[in-house]
């Protein structure tokens, strides 16, 4: 008895299957090869962002000032920029004065006051000034915010920028570095302390 001759319309269907599939996966490696390319701009531009905001995370970190007693900077800080706030506006005498003012104290409208603080090697000048533009332009929409003290240590051989800022996400003013001290020959210790002395000086001190 002869054999039975194989169904060719099964083997049909069985290439034509096998043939719909390989095309199939040759189209999906296709299309996630074309995803790859078209992406590649986007993944690049969002890992640059990503590694600037981790940067720019690590910079922040860099320039705070840790406050070892935040009640009392509170008080000291608010207290300082009502006085340097509502400080009379003195005329600066001559191009050094008015350049140097020009650098560190933008927004104070000439209202900055000069007081002296020993850190131990003798006393040096310290100028302070309160940024009051910015918080005018806010008390004009109703806002309390933007109070912001800026500080500056001048002795002989550095000068020194710190800020006080009044943060309203946590009701609290903290101390910062300014970027241009960013590679400050002192620790964090040596600013802390002073400049809360410093701030609680400014209500007799400057008037």
């Amino acid at each position: 008895m002869s054999e039975p001759k194989p169904d060719r319309t099964e083997m049909w269907k069985a290439v034509k299957w096998t043939m719909i599939l390989l095309v199939g996966f040759l189209v999906a490696i296709g299309l996630f090869k074309a995803w790859q390319i078209a992406t590649a701009p986007a993944r690049v531009v969002g890992d640059a962002a990503g590694s600037v905001k981790s940067s720019a995370n690590a910079v922040m970190n860099r320039l705070d000032v840790p406050i070892m007693k935040q009640r009392r900077f509170d008080k000291v800080s608010e207290k300082a920029f009502s006085v340097l706030n509502n400080l009379e506006a003195t005329s600066s005498d001559g191009v050094k004065t008015r350049g140097f003012r020009m650098a560190n104290f933008r927004g104070a409208r000439d209202r900055v006051c000069e007081l002296s603080y020993d850190f131990g090697a003798g006393a040096v000048p310290v100028f302070v000034a309160a940024d009051n533009a910015a918080h005018e332009a806010a008390k004009a929409v109703a806002s309390d915010a933007d109070r912001l003290i800026r500080i500056v240590v001048v002795s002989p051989e550095e000068t020194l920028g710190l800020n006080a800022e009044f943060d309203e996400d946590s009701g609290s003013w903290g101390l910062s570095w300014r970027t241009s001290s960013i590679n400050k020959p002192h620790s964090d210790d040596w600013a802390g302390g002073p400049m809360t002395d410093i701030l609680a000086r400014v209500p007799k001190a400057c008037f």
